[in-house]
């Protein structure tokens, strides 16, 4: 490379280092960067929670609306999960073995789980195809990595069985099945469909299955749902939205609210204190 390039190409180089940031400059620019950043991302996080939310609140209305539909063309509200008496296990139209609530509540909403992948007869049983396809039964908030999220038994929604589909069996007779929609006294305050937090905290199995505050004795309820392999016997609703909990009722209307307007009693942890005998169930409905 001759002299005069050389020259050319140092000069060129200074010209565009003496346009360019000092460092001063550059850690200026960086702290105000940041700053930024530490003040949207908060705001950021806080709109995606509230649009999660939304979306969650739709799908427990859509999925009341499912579940009346059904009570008024079957004149009873559907099982938590169909026990047999006595006749074999019973199996679904979809193919679904003992089914839970969420294959029943699939009027405008389609099935919870896509059945065209599987063509064997029991293929819904326990052991297999348990993953939920459809996310009208998936709340966008729930994320807890001890349970998939789209698992039909510990996800994110439960029914509320005691008072409306307490299909276990005593002595040869379901505990609270079936039970006609004309027994509801006050549909608009009698909850269906609801975040559910399973017997664990912060989530646990068996959340398929929502708990009233307190045991639905009057109502033929012996128990809560979680067995005594859950962590806590007691499926309540779950506050994931901003210490609420999206609601829906038997009349189609859904709503956020605190574990406290649901009648639930919480300890110093914040936690529902199980059966409480300052519980209350007056959201939960009651047979005539």
């Amino acid at each position: 490379m001759d002299q005069k390039k050389k020259l050319k190409i140092e000069k060129r180089f200074k010209f565009i280092m003496n346009k360019g940031f000092t460092l001063v400059e550059l850690l200026v620019v960086i702290s105000i960067i940041a700053m930024l950043l530490g003040i949207l991302m908060p705001a950021l996080g806080r709109a995606r929670q509230s649009a999660q939310s939304i979306v969650c609140l739709a799908n427990v209305k859509r999925l009341a609306l499912a579940g009346t539909i059904y009570a008024d063309e079957q004149n009873a509200f559907p099982p938590f999960r169909m026990a047999s008496l006595n006749v074999g296990v019973y199996i679904n139209k979809y193919g679904a073995e003992r089914p839970r609530w969420q294959w029943y509540f699939d009027h405008g909403v389609g099935p919870v789980i896509d059945p065209l992948p599987y063509k064997q007869k029991y293929s819904f049983g326990d052991n297999d195809s348990l993953l939920m396809t459809n996310e009208y039964f998936i709340c966008p908030s729930f994320k807890y990595v001890g349970w998939d999220r789209r698992d039909i038994r510990n996800g994110s929604y439960g029914y509320n069985w005691q008072y409306l589909g307490n299909s276990k069996v005593t002595a040869g007779r379901y505990d609270n099945f079936p039970v006609k929609a004309s027994n509801i006294r006050r549909p608009g305050e009698t909850v269906i469909v609801a975040d559910s937090r399973g017997g664990g905290i912060p989530h646990g199995g068996h959340s398929y299955a929502l708990d009233p505050p307190k045991v639905a004795r009057e109502a033929g309820a012996k128990s809560f749902s979680p067995g005594t392999t859950e962590q806590i016997q007691h499926s309540p609703a779950s506050n994931r939205h901003n210490n609420k909990a999206n609601i829906s009722f038997v009349d189609g209307s859904a709503k956020r609210m605190s574990l406290e307007q649901l009648g639930y009693i919480l300890d110093d942890s914040g936690n529902v204190i199980p059966d409480h005998q300052n519980g209350r169930n007056d959201l939960w409905g009651r047979s005539r």
